[in-house]
């Protein structure tokens, strides 16, 4: 009989060549090789999905696997850069110092016979889902900015999916046809390049939201009638001379950088981009603007420092605008039918122009914050710009003042206005852009401030108290009802200068009685009435600084004791 406790045959030699580590174990016939294979046969793999999991055929030279010390060059992509971008559907190789777009960039879905390897390697009961590979996504956000880039391979187009390419700080000195093929593209960067022409066509992409084209050496623009969607355009610190007629097409678009530009002229045609609300064109040529600008209702910024515009065109009638910079051109007025067309304006830079007086009109902008007028001609400013409420800035140096005093202009913009509000000749309500329920810079309506200023009249109580009745407001005309409570307090004293009075009132008469000291100096009297005889009582007279220039007989006056009659016309 055969003895089946003891191994026979080729597993009795396994038996025997494991000795005594093996104790009754067969010994695998793998033995990993000692170098990895280069055969190209050998590194074939096919990787299929079987039950929602990975299965690799072809498996072979798993020694490849373990050499991880090899160096990647600047122009290569590190694995884990790769897996992050399956996942994440975006790639950021900014400032590396990359002189060409690594080709696996393009090719990101394609499985290497490593990676393969490793896949298998990395299948476990574990269910990891490290390695869920299958669960990758396209890549949408390429960043391949502040590199060495001289180029962009025509392989972009494999990327149909980007809706974001950073080609921003590079050496690029044009972009591909290749480009129109990203269909889903929205955000495209090639700002701070070298590009001095573009292909006609190159932006045909009907998805583009935001093109950046700054800082380049571009002298015209191609085509972009076909970017329907676009909102945003920054095209500044270029060399061109005109903006293409085709950007008139563009009536999504809110924000326009043209800035840094040699641009003489505007399209005729630029009011039909009525969706603009900022508009950047300082450092340019334009000595005009086209009469169309009236139609950007919604426009709130417009910039146009360092131009040559010698005016603004006439209706013009922007009532969102907020600011409006005119720094550094040649304008020489301001009409009234511009200005009213500007109402809603907070910030007005008109420093460096040629402007020799401010129109009475720019009153009219009721809510202006800052108005600059440095370094201009003016001699002067209007009085009623004392008036604007809102206004917290307003720049005056560099210009040849005379109607106005040095020292005042430097005490700060408030002092200035309110040194202005006290010079006013006529009521508010007589100047542009005010009425008596216009906000009064002191707070409230022009209406409450002068309801304020009327002294309110003391009764016969407190004039009892004070033994006095003194009225100086420089009033042209003393009320009855002062007077008379006066007589019913019997006040032995009356001051009644500081006021304008040509004559003194006949319900003063009244008062001779009781009064025995009574001031009408600093007033324009020419005359005493007659029946200043009649003041029996009185002790003190002031009539000094007034145009008399005879007195009546104050002979009756026999308690007079002390008579200031100096600085009239008496001969």
């Amino acid at each position: 009989m055969a003895d089946h406790g003891k191994p026979q045959g080729a597993a009795a030699a396994a038996v025997k060549r494991g000795g005594g580590r093996g104790r009754g174990r067969a010994t695998s016939r793998f033995v990993r090789p000692s170098k990895p294979s280069t055969s190209s046969d050998g590194n074939d793999a096919v990787v299929s999905v079987r039950n929602n999991r990975p299965v690799v055929r072809g498996f072979a030279d798993a020694g490849v696997l373990f050499d991880n010390k090899k160096s990647l060059s600047k122009n290569e992509l590190h694995p884990h850069e790769v897996k992050s971008a399956r996942k994440s559907g975006m790639l950021n190789l900014s400032n590396r110092g990359m002189d060409d777009v690594p080709a696996k960039v393009f090719k990101l879905h394609e499985m290497e016979s490593s990676e393969a390897k490793q896949l298998t390697l990395n299948m476990s009961m574990d269910n990891s889902s490290d390695d869920r590979w299958w669960e990758s996504v396209e890549l949408t956000k390429l960043y391949l900015n502040s590199n060495s880039l001289s180029s962009v391979p025509p392989d972009i187009r494999l990327l149909p999916s980007l809706t974001i390419l950073d080609l921003s700080d590079n050496r690029l000195s044009t972009l591909p046809m290749e480009l129109t093929e990203l269909k889903s593209l929205q955000r495209l960067s090639v700002s701070h390049n070298n590009l001095s022409e573009l292909p006609e066509k190159v932006f045909n992409l009907p998805e583009l939201r935001i093109l950046k084209l700054d800082h380049n050496e571009l002298t015209k623009l191609p085509d972009l009638i076909e970017l329907t969607l676009l909102d945003q355009l920054d095209v500044s610190h270029n060399k061109l001379t005109a903006l293409p007629y085709s950007i008139c097409y563009l009536t999504r678009m809110s924000n326009l950088n043209a800035s840094h530009n040699q641009i003489k002229e505007l399209e005729a045609d630029m009011g039909d981009l009525y969706g603009l609300q900022e508009v950047n064109l300082n450092y340019n040529d334009i000595s005009a603007l086209p009469k169309s600008f009236s139609n950007l209702t919604k426009l709130t910024s417009l910039y146009l420092c360092h131009n040559r515009i010698t005016e603004l065109p006439v209706g013009l009638n922007m009532p969102a605008l907020r600011e409006l910079h005119l720094a550094h051109n040649c304008v020489k007025e301001l009409s009234s039918e511009v200005l009213g067309g500007l109402r809603g304006l907070r910030v007005l830079d008109l420093r460096e122009n040629k402007l020799d007086e401010v129109p009475d009109e720019i009153t009219l902008l009721q809510m202006l914050e800052r108005l600059d007028l440095a370094n201009n001609t003016l001699s002067g400013v209007p009085c009623h710009l004392g008036l604007l409420s809102h206004l917290r800035s307003m720049p005056l140096d560099g210009n040849p003042l005379r109607l106005l005093r040095r020292d005042i202009v430097q005490r700060g913009t408030q002092q200035l206005l309110r040194h202005l509000r006290e010079k006013l000749p006529n009521p508010p309500s007589l100047y542009p852009g005010f009425n008596e329920e216009s906000s009064h810079p002191d707070g409230g309506t022009f209406k409450d401030v002068a309801e304020e200023a009327v002294p309110k009249l003391p009764d016969k109580w407190q004039l009892r108290n004070s033994r006095q009745l003194l009225y100086s407001e420089k009033a042209a005309s003393i009320p009855e009802e002062l007077l008379q409570s006066a007589l019913e307090a019997e006040v032995p004293a009356v001051n009644l200068s500081g006021n304008v009075l040509t004559a003194l009132p006949d319900k003063l008469s009244e008062l001779s009685g009781h009064v025995k000291e009574l001031v009408v100096a600093c007033n324009h009297l020419t005359a005493l009435p007659s029946f200043m005889a009649t003041f029996t009582h009185i002790v003190y007279l002031d009539i000094h600084a007034n145009r008399l220039e005879a007195l009546p007989d104050l002979s009756p006056l026999k308690y007079l004791r002390e008579l200031n009659m100096t600085h009239n016309r008496l001969v």
